[in-house]
């Protein structure tokens, strides 16, 4: 009994790693972009749709922070990540949607590049040259 419980442990403690060394280092600037979407999406108090059930911003995040850590290298940028892993169901293909306070369900893809765009508007703005 003690030998196998020592095997699973071990089993998932490599498995763990491989996981982890497979998980990409993608440039800073597009991991600061994929964080302010994981935020938004906490922070909203939408509920999230996969697969015809209902889930809170809380549950949502934690799937998609899994799902971006077994994407691994195919993932390198905030869109890669809305395309790739964040818009969709990988085992039925089907899209998520948001249902958002206001009544509106919309497809949740569709809403993360609206956030996106929020993103990139406000922290990319060029800025002023000081005068000298």
């Amino acid at each position: 009994m003690v030998g196998r419980r020592f095997t699973v442990c071990l089993f998932l403690a490599l498995l763990f790693v491989a996981v982890v060394a497979r998980a990409a280092s993608r440039p800073a600037a597009e991991q600061a972009k994929i964080d302010f979407l994981l935020a938004e999406v906490k922070n909203s108090q939408a509920t999230f749709i996969r697969n015809g059930k209902e889930y809170p911003a809380e549950k949502a995040v934690s799937h998609l922070r899994t799902k971006l850590l077994f994407a691994g290298k195919r993932v390198q940028t905030a869109r890669d990540f809305i395309t790739g892993v964040a818009s969709h169901s990988e085992e039925t293909g089907k899209p998520y949607e948001v249902r958002l306070t206001d009544g509106v369900q919309r497809p949740f893809g569709d809403w993360l590049l609206e956030r996106l765009a929020v993103y990139e508007k406000t922290f990319s703005a060029p800025r002023p040259t000081p005068k000298r």
